[in-house]
């Protein structure tokens, strides 16, 4: 057990996160069970971002409109009455959001300055997701080519990459003993 003993903060560190994605996303799941009205389709999250997917779209030019998709648990974005994609709930970043709150949680040290920054690392994806929608918008619109490309390769990565870079700053401006 000796030799294990200069890895305790890493098993502390992976239990804490480990617990805190589950129980986050498990409530998460509740929030997603509830049934939601004709205005908050599918969910209040997904809802808010199409809309204002739309409004992106609208300030940079395009005449852009979000629509429920009764059929399906989503919002379909259209410029100029053509179909660009449907917004479903895993576009609207919490899972990406739940991810981050879990590490930051799980290493921090203070709990103002945790709170600070998950307020801004949660506001910061919420508005990098947002333009990568308003974005991949045009891209599906004005360069149909490379759609799928960019679907599946760089809008992840960019969300993805927001996160890992959060991260990084994080972990290098905590300081071991910090206490507040």
């Amino acid at each position: 057990m000796k030799a294990l003993r200069p890895y305790y903060p890493v098993f502390k560190f992976v239990s804490i996160f480990a617990m805190l994605y589950i129980l986050f996303s498990i409530g998460y799941h509740f929030f997603l069970g509830v049934e939601w009205d004709q205005q908050l389709y599918p969910d209040p999250i997904t809802a808010q971002l199409s809309y204002q997917t739309q409004e992106l779209l609208r300030f940079v030019g395009y005449n852009a409109q979000a629509l429920n998709s009764p059929a399906h648990p989503s919002v379909t974005i259209f410029i100029d009455e053509f179909k660009i994609f449907r917004i479903i709930e895993g576009c609207n970043s919490v899972s990406v959001m739940i991810l981050f709150t879990a590490f930051v949680v799980a290493f921090s040290r203070g709990w103002k300055k945790t709170l600070s920054f998950l307020l801004f690392g949660i506001v910061f994806i919420y508005i990098v997701n947002l333009i990568r929608l308003a974005v991949l918008g045009i891209v599906y619109y004005d360069y149909s080519a490379y759609a799928d490309f960019s679907h599946e390769i760089i809008f992840p990565s960019v969300i993805y990459g927001a996160v890992v870079l959060l991260w990084i700053y994080w972990t290098r401006n905590v300081k071991p003993k910090e206490v507040e």
